[in-house]
């Protein structure tokens, strides 16, 4: 595992990690600490990557199909089958779990205790909100996935890849033909990383536009 500086594109740091074959895995940065979860053997592993530390091992299914930590560090999802599981990061305790149906492909979106699936004819996505302690997950409209900027305005469409002013209806950015569907992204208002395969990753600023 690396990481690397977006300013100047030089490699940070680099970490020895435990995992050999699982595609199963993701990366986040929680309040300072680089924590990495992935999935093997059937159990999901929670792993501190600066200390070396295993922090949990969850019993988990015994197939998956993607895997995603929230940003605040409070759960790990799951798209196993025609299900979505959420587990506690903190204790392991499984959290909810919902029906999707034969419809859901991967991967999953995750905004803190909301996660949606997309629908295999790519027009829309289904949601939940994981965010009740002890009740049942609340489904969302379904409608596209975003992650809104801290100024509630702007948001990142994932089935039609790209961003939006929510005040005025208008399209920001549209993420280029050329580039196909990444496999995964990640925006906090500024930042958008695009990932397209391990190799292959498109960093965009949009600090000039959002002031």
């Amino acid at each position: 595992m690396r990481t690397w500086d977006i300013l100047t594109g030089l490699c940070k740091a680099s970490f020895q990690t435990p995992v050999k074959d699982s595609d199963k895995r993701d990366a986040r940065l929680i309040n300072g600490k680089l924590i990495f979860g992935w999935y093997a053997d059937e159990k999901i592993k929670i792993w501190d990557a600066e200390k070396g530390e295993l922090l949990l091992a969850i019993d988990g299914p015994s197939h998956l199909n993607d895997l995603k930590m929230s940003e605040d560090g409070s759960r790990v999802f799951c798209l196993c089958g025609w299900f979505i599981e959420a587990w506690s990061i903190q204790t392991g305790e499984n959290v909810g779990r919902v029906f999707t149906g034969p419809v859901v492909t991967e991967p999953l979106s995750v905004d803190n205790s909301k996660v949606w699936a997309q629908n295999n004819s790519h027009i829309y996505v289904i949601g939940w909100d994981f965010g009740t302690p002890g009740s049942s997950p609340v489904p969302l409209p379904k409608t596209h996935s975003y992650r809104l900027h801290p100024n509630g305005i702007m948001l990142w469409d994932s089935v039609l890849h790209r961003v939006e002013d929510t005040s005025t209806g208008k399209v920001v950015f549209q993420l280029p033909k050329r580039y196909g569907s990444p496999l995964d992204v990640r925006w906090n208002g500024q930042y958008l990383v695009a990932c397209f395969s391990p190799t292959e990753v498109l960093i965009l600023d949009f600090s000039h536009i959002l002031k």
